[in-house]
């Protein structure tokens, strides 16, 4: 984590540097050049920092879905107890087949309630 903080402290410094600090007179500049002439003037330089700036927004959304976020994803695998089966009976009750060492259980699931219907026996 402390990598990943590291390196976004990095490129954000470096796009300041690049962009330069923002100058409130700049603003003016811009306001006051822009009710002389009637168009809008867009700048090679200016295109390219647009560029510049969503390559790193998508950089770091490329890192954030691939290294972070699986992070945050449970993967809850249990090596006593296992689901065979899942069958959706209606919306919200769905039936499952549960594995626990050679002995199994069909049991439903309906919103608040689990009940227990048979228990199974042998291969399945």
């Amino acid at each position: 984590m402390d990598r990943i903080f590291l390196f976004s402290l990095v490129l954000f410094s470096a796009l300041q540097r690049a962009c330069g600090a923002v100058d409130p007179a700049y603003f003016s500049t811009l306001e006051s050049s822009a009710s002389k002439s009637s168009s809008s003037v867009i700048s090679f330089g200016y295109i390219i920092q647009l560029i510049f700036s969503l390559g790193i927004v998508f950089g770091f959304i490329y890192i954030a879905a691939k290294y972070i976020l699986p992070r945050f994803q449970s993967s809850s695998k249990s090596r006593i107890i296992e689901v065979t089966d899942k069958l959706v009976l209606e919306p919200q009750v769905t039936s499952y087949v549960i594995k626990a060492g050679s002995t199994s259980w069909l049991i439903i699931v309906s919103g608040k309630t689990v009940a227990r219907i048979d228990k199974l026996e042998g291969d399945l």
